[in-house]
């Protein structure tokens, strides 16, 4: 029977008495259909297999008709299946021939969507004064669109409007009027091309386009949730992205180092793993935090997916994607590359500069230490122990177990910053390194945590706490069996707190984990005293010339050691921590408590996703998944990015979905186009000042914005683009043009931001809009420090997203509050009074006053009839009503 099973002669009659009134092609319920092979391996909504060729032990059909529950059973309301056609169904399974059949015709009836194929230059259409012109190609697909719709492209815009759309779209601030007046005078061939190549290479075109890819990247600087605590160090990977595009830092280079940046020595490009929020309010509930991880891991998975290759990954939690070629397992595998990745801060390497300074103050520490060796006093004990630091040295010994356990504390439960123990000169106890840490009980505080114990970052907020009152232990499992010489451990490095101190302690050490050996204690020290901090030194024993010798060398060493401190704390940066993750399951319906089969990382399958071994190392996973991405071979990357680039020149994409090109996403409006600029972008070495350049260099791009009423009756839209679509700037375009426009705005870049809010610092922080604005608040938006669930209170309700969820595509609202703000806001009546004066200085008469207005506003020259109307209005109400009123203007606040 095994070898002459057939679907039609055995099976089909089966399911046909039993099965296909609910799972056919009539009618589809939890999107489960068995009336063929290939149907049958695509899986429901419920995320299980309903067949598994070779094993019907694990098929989802098999487990519904054999349920003994018979309100799980299958079929409902009906008599179960017999025995013999059991039988007949798991035969079927486990031996039908043409199972490989259906698996081929399965994967080719999926991947048929248009964004899965593999990309290849188009031909250009005929129409092209020059088919090796880049950018006449792009015209050429654009014209042969036009004339297929009976359109055509309108003239060419003004120079004045060029040299502001092009300031606006490209570096989001306006051209002063001297920048313009030395366009508009240019005589040369390629003026054009010059001015572009200006603005490409201006420091201000990595803080316009950085803006919008920490939109894509849901990048803040809090938390959110509940608590919504700062991030202080988030801010370096904002100014790495902005230094990304500046130097054109290649696009596949980009990916791999935003995914691995830490296996490939960029260490801030993690940042984009973690720059979501997180729930840091762990509860006891074991579930809950099963959950809370696996929205953490949603996130990466997302963020990732959407971000580069224009996918829903996410969808495919709890299910097979009901609308692209992605498995539940899919997910799962992806879950497994990030499965190490947690949030937190990353240690970064200290400056050689630095590096060589703490040499130095080494020597000549160790140097005043000897000098001060004579007044130590000779109670035979050694120093007792101290908040900052306490070094515990011991004969080698081989360990794979090092346990510190606390008998007694200064007050309450005891806290260790860091547990460091070294072979040699090497800190084995890294987390990084493979070591974990395990304790007694740990704490349960939002900052506090047993991770932070060998997380290389030391410090109060990067601490453990125990949860036993003045004891506990904390262990740490080396990676493999080690011989070492020595323990160093403090309770707050930064010495700002030196409660919770262990003052009585054992160290001992194992081999198994079960046999100890004290190696080290609290019993050799001195007491401990508050004010005790060192070695405890007898001045007194000796004449007054040595004792003041002596005292000041004991001076000379604490400021050399507090030099040394303040140069050795290596800066941290919020781009998560990397451990060594356990096995991944599937989960049955994505439910935390229902694991199914282990599933090792890996990309998605029917994209030639790579396969690693279940045990691969963490940093291997990363960087695999991350070289799939950024492969010239992977159909979707670059379609997606330089999708991006085109939806962020014209204000829509080419496809208008553009973090979806999956079969729910909309088809593009030029898809020759399209694939011939992903083309054009791979092969000059993924970059984008290339793609840029060849967009601006076009007369699509050069176009007037003027309407034109019988095209607008074909494409109102402007979607084929026989116009530039003129559009209404963004919030910190807005923003920064009108402090550009009174002379207040501040180029200073990088650093950490501004602050646009009063924050009331309890543990759940609460954010109040500022009263008053000065100098320190008028840095370009990019700067201003990314506050979640709260917006900016004037420029937020511009559809400024607060960065709690990935943002491809700003909504462009039309609201009452953006009019009241704009008009009434504190903020833009102390710009008006600030643009008032600057006439005031700048002018002397009112028709200067007038014309340098529309000059910073407009960037264009007023006429004599607004210039007579202007004076008149502002001598009835005021000049900085006068000012008020330009920067509410219609023509102010649109790209033109």
């Amino acid at each position: 029977m095994a070898d002459n099973v057939d679907f039609s002669r055995d099976v089909l009659p089966i399911l046909n008495e039993h099965c296909l009134g609910c799972h056919g092609p009539d009618d589809t319920k939890s999107r489960m259909r068995l009336d063929s092979m290939t149907e049958a391996l695509r899986g429901g909504n419920s995320g299980e297999q309903a067949v598994v060729p070779g094993h019907s032990d694990q098929s989802y059909l098999v487990e519904l008709i054999t349920h003994t529950d018979p309100g799980k059973r299958m079929p409902p309301e009906s008599d179960p299946l017999s025995d013999k056609e059991i039988a007949v169904l798991k035969n079927w399974i486990n031996n039908a021939a043409d199972w490989k059949t259906a698996e081929t015709e399965l994967s080719k009836s999926v991947i048929n969507h248009w964004s899965f194929q593999p990309l290849a230059r188009p031909t250009v259409p005929a129409n092209s004064t020059s088919a090796e012109n880049p950018t006449a190609a792009i015209d050429s697909f654009i014209n042969h669109a036009l004339q297929d719709a009976g359109l055509q492209m309108t003239q060419q815009a003004t120079r004045q409007r060029l040299i502001r759309r092009l300031y606006l779209v490209m570096l989001g601030v306006p051209p002063t009027p001297e920048q313009i007046d030395a366009f508009l005078q240019d005589r040369r061939d390629d003026y054009w091309q010059r001015l572009v190549d200006n603005v490409l290479n201006s420091p201000q075109y990595g803080e316009r386009w950085a803006q919008h890819w920490l939109d894509l990247v849901r990048f803040g600087e809090t938390d959110g949730y509940e608590t919504n605590r700062e991030r202080p160090n988030a801010w370096p990977y904002r100014d790495w992205v902005i230094n990304a595009f500046n130097t054109d830092k290649p696009y596949d280079r980009f990916i791999v180092e935003q995914i691995a940046g830490d296996v490939v020595g960029t260490p801030i490009g993690t940042s984009f793993l973690v720059a979501g929020p997180v729930d840091i309010v762990k509860g006891s509930n074991p579930e809950l935090q099963q959950m809370q991880r696996q929205d953490e891991l949603a996130d990466m998975i997302n963020t990732t997916s959407t971000a580069f290759l224009g996918l829903t990954v996410g969808c495919a939690r709890c299910h097979n994607h009901k609308f692209d070629p992605i498995a539940q397992t899919d997910y799962y595998a992806m879950q497994a590359v990030f499965a190490g990745v947690t949030h937190g801060e990353t240690p970064l390497p200290l400056p050689e500069t630095n590096q060589a300074e703490i040499a130095k103050l080494d020597v000549e520490i160790n140097t005043i230490r000897g000098k001060l060796e004579r007044y130590v006093s000779k109670k035979g004990l050694r120093e007792p122990v101290n908040a900052k630091q306490n070094t515990d040295t011991f004969s080698p010994v081989a360990a794979r177990f090092v346990r510190f356990t606390i008998q007694s504390t200064n007050a309450s439960q005891p806290c260790i910053d860091e547990l460091e123990v070294y072979s040699g000169d090497q800190n084995v106890a890294l987390a990084s390194a493979g070591a974990r840490a395990s304790s007694s009980g740990d704490f349960v505080h939002a900052l506090h945590k047993l991770a932070h114990i060998n997380d290389g970052i030391h410090g109060n907020p990067n601490s453990w706490i125990s949860s036993v009152v003045s004891g506990g232990w904390v262990q740490i499992e080396l990676p493999s069996m080690e011989q070492i010489d020595r323990v160093v451990w403090g309770r707050d490095r930064e010495g700002r707190f030196s409660d919770r101190l262990a003052t009585e302690y054992v160290i001992s050490v194992s081999k198994d984990g079960n046999d100890w050996t004290e190696v080290a204690g609290s019993k050799d020290r001195q007491p401990y005293s508050s004010d005790q901090t060192g070695p405890v030194y007898d001045f007194d024993s000796f004449p007054e010339a040595e004792a003041v010798t002596g005292r000041a060398l004991l001076t000379q060493l604490e400021q050399t050691t507090k030099n040394r401190l303040a140069i050795s704390r290596p800066p941290t940066v919020y781009a998560g921590r990397f451990t060594q993750p356990g096995p991944t399951h599937r989960l049955y319906r994505g439910e935390p408590g229902a694991p199914r089969e282990a599933v090792p990382p890996a990309a998605i399958a029917s994209l030639n996703g790579i396969t690693l071994a279940a045990d691969a190392p963490e940093k291997d996973r990363r960087l695999a998944i991350a070289n799939w991405i950024a492969s010239n071979d992977n159909p979707l990357t670059a379609r997606v990015m330089v999708n991006r680039v085109w939806q962020f020149h014209f204000g829509t994409g080419i496809v208008d979905t553009p973090s979806d090109f999956g079969g729910n996403g909309t088809k593009p409006s030029h898809p020759e186009l399209l694939d011939w600029l992903a083309v054009e972008f791979m092969e000059s070495g993924w970059s984008l000042k290339h793609i840029h350049r060849l967009i601006l260099l076009s007369a699509t791009w050069q176009q007037d914005s003027r309407p034109d009423e019988e095209m607008v009756k074909v494409d109102a839209a402007s979607r084929l683009l026989w116009r530039f679509p003129p559009r209404r700037m963004e919030a910190e375009v807005l923003r920064d043009c009108i402090l550009a426009a009174t002379g207040t705005l501040d180029l200073k870049m990088g650093g950490p931001g501004f602050s646009a809010f009063e924050v009331e610092l309890e543990n759940v922080r609460h954010y109040f809009p500022k009263k008053t604005y000065g100098p320190e608040d008028w840095r370009r938006m990019v700067y201003q420090t990314k506050v979640r669930q709260e917006r900016d209170a004037v420029f937020g309700v511009f559809d400024c997203p607060d960065g709690s969820q990935v943002t491809p595509k700003r909504t462009r609202s039309t609201t009452p509050l953006q009019a009241l703000n704009l008009l009434n806001s504190r903020f833009l009546n102390q710009q008006a009074e600030l643009l008032a004066k600057r006439l005031d200085q700048e002018c002397s008469s009112p028709h200067e006053k007038v014309a340098r207005a529309y000059e910073l506003c407009f960037g264009r020259k007023a006429d004599d009839d607004e210039v007579e109307t202007a004076i008149s209005f502002a001598q009835s109400t005021g000049w900085q009503q006068f000012a008020r009123a330009v920067l509410n203007a219609n023509e102010f606040v649109f790209i033109p």
